[in-house]
């Protein structure tokens, strides 16, 4: 055998050998890559397997933002510094020192807090629970509860509301905005009056 052929033969062996490691490495990864996705979605369904046996099945994150524009086209930010939602309904976030900013169309801002609250990342519902605080135009409204329906254009607040401004205060236990119709309700339980100061 020549020397010609000898190292036209030993470069066939390499190229055959490079290209079995290729085969190898290639489709022989890809198939352990496929069992690590096989046992990572066992330990996934053991993980849900013992959450649901009495275990939290909820994530938890810190320091959120949701933006958004409502139905009437309004933009806003609802931010938290602790958010949770459950695995299983994922749309419902429970929020810890929660507010919530709306950028309305005419300039105006309304600001809301509350310690604690939820959103429905779905709809844009939101509920202020605890210690509630609201700002528009150096108005300022305080109460228990404050649930926004984007879904029903309302804004509902009840528990001890307490309004101020400079046109004067109020104190009622329920507010209801229907916000299409641009109406306010006012209302008390157990027929106490509603308790209203008009500064001249």
């Amino acid at each position: 055998m020549t020397n010609r052929k000898k190292n036209i033969l030993l470069v066939q062996v390499l190229i055959f050998i490079t290209a079995i490691l290729l085969i190898y490495y290639t489709y022989g990864n890809k198939g352990q890559k496929l069992d690590n996705k096989k046992d990572v979605s066992e330990i996934t369904k053991k993980e849900s397997s013992t959450e649901t046996d009495g275990q939290s099945t909820s994530n938890t994150f810190l320091d959120v933002e949701y933006k958004g524009v409502d139905l009437r086209g309004n933009r806003y930010e609802v931010r938290s510094k602790e958010a949770q939602f459950d695995i299983n309904n994922p749309e419902i976030i429970k929020m810890k020192v929660m507010s919530a900013i709306f950028y309305f169309k005419d300039g105006t801002i309304l600001k809301v807090r509350g310690n604690y609250g939820i959103y429905n990342n779905k709809n844009n519902d939101m509920s202020f629970r605890e210690n509630v605080s609201a700002e528009y135009q150096q108005n300022y409204l305080f109460s228990d509860n404050l649930d926004f329906f984007n879904t029903k254009n309302s804004l509902t607040i009840y528990g001890n509301v307490r309004t101020e401004s400079i046109k004067g205060s109020m104190t009622a236990d329920n507010l209801k905005f229907d916000l299409l119709e641009q109406t306010l309700d006012v209302s008390m339980l157990n027929d106490k009056q509603i308790d209203m100061k008009l500064k001249n």
